[in-house]
C-alpha cells in the first residue's frame, strides 16, 4: 500500500511531466512553423531540442521509478 507521502511525489511529478511535455509540444509545433519562415530563426529548434529532452529524460525517471519487483 503506498503512503500518502509517495502518492503525493507522485502526483508532483506527473505534475512536472505534463508541464514539460506541454510545452515541449507548443515549442515543437513553433519550430516546425519556423521552418516555413522566409528567414527561420533557430532559437524555437534550440528551445524544442532542450524541451523534448527534458521530457524524455522525466519520462525515463519515472519508469525507473515505478518498476514493478
Amino acid at each position: 500500500m503506498s503512503t500518502p507521502n509517495s502518492e503525493r511525489k507522485s502526483l508532483v511529478f506527473d505534475a512536472i511531466f505534463g508541464f514539460v511535455g506541454f510545452f515541449a509540444f507548443l515549442a515543437f509545433i513553433q519550430a516546425v512553423l519556423n521552418l516555413f519562415q522566409p528567414e527561420p530563426r533557430i532559437w524555437p529548434a534550440l528551445l524544442a531540442l532542450v524541451l523534448v529532452i527534458a521530457t524524455v529524460t522525466l519520462w525515463r525517471i519515472r519508469r525507473r521509478w515505478h518498476r514493478p519487483e
